[in-house]
């Protein structure tokens, strides 16, 4: 009778042990299964393309054209000027896109975004299904911010130190906002609040012509001035 008992009690211990393994092993799969499922399934990486987020990256030259497409060739869509900051989006070559794709406002096969060259929306553009991106040139791009030369700006220099093309320009600046001060047909408050001259980019865009506001915002208003003979037109 005895004997019955211990071996009834040794199968009983076997099952019990038997259930408690299995249970573990149940445990073990069940807690590995997201690592697994993680591992496998990196579907946002996937879909990252391997040259985006590049950053943040700042023009280092006066001036540079927006293109519709990475080449010479495509349209001007506008400027990106010195120490203006664009993000990195691709990179293709020596071209850099500098925006995601949007509307290109076609109208009778041109878009009417482009401000020079060619217009064309076609895909040799880089306007696809009506659609286009903004490039720039990698050459003038840093992944530095320049100097701000507004920084070792004199005193007279001081109140158009954020003109356009400063650089380039600042002793002429400097010296017209003064002349015109001193006339009264301008004030030091005027030229501080607008921050200096801007590049006319519409009726003199290939001629060195900045305006800036006196009296005023309205076309009347607007004063024209050569940067490189200091003239008022």
């Amino acid at each position: 009778m005895l004997a019955v008992m211990l071996a009834r009690l040794g199968r009983v211990t076997i099952m019990r042990l038997s259930i408690a393994g299995a249970l573990v092993l149940a445990c073990a799969a069940c807690n590995s299964a997201p690592e697994v499922a993680e591992t496998e399934n990196p579907t946002e990486q996937a879909n990252v393309p391997p040259s985006a987020g590049t950053g943040k990256l700042w023009v280092t030259v006066q001036r540079v054209q927006r293109r519709t497409c990475p080449s010479e060739r495509c349209g001007d869509v506008g400027w990106a000027s010195f120490r203006q900051g664009v993000d990195a989006l691709e990179q293709r070559d020596n071209w850099v896109r500098i925006t995601k794709f949007y509307d290109a406002n076609c109208a009778d096969g041109r878009s009417r975004y482009v401000d020079a060259g060619n217009a064309k929306c076609e895909p040799a553009n880089g306007i696809v299904d009506g659609r286009f991106a903004e490039w720039i040139p990698a050459n003038a791009l840093s992944n530095l911010r320049p100097p701000d030369p507004a920084a070792q700006a004199t005193v007279d220099e001081r109140i158009v130190a954020q003109s356009d093309d400063f650089t380039q320009y600042h002793a002429t600046f400097a010296r017209v906002a003064q002349r015109l001060i001193s006339e009264g047909r301008c004030t030091a408050a005027e030229f501080e609040e607008q921050g200096g001259w801007v590049k006319s980019v519409t009726q003199h865009r290939n001629e060195p012509v900045y305006f800036a506001y006196c009296g005023g915002m309205t076309l009347a208003n607007k004063i024209y001035m050569n940067a490189e003979t200091g003239a008022i037109l």
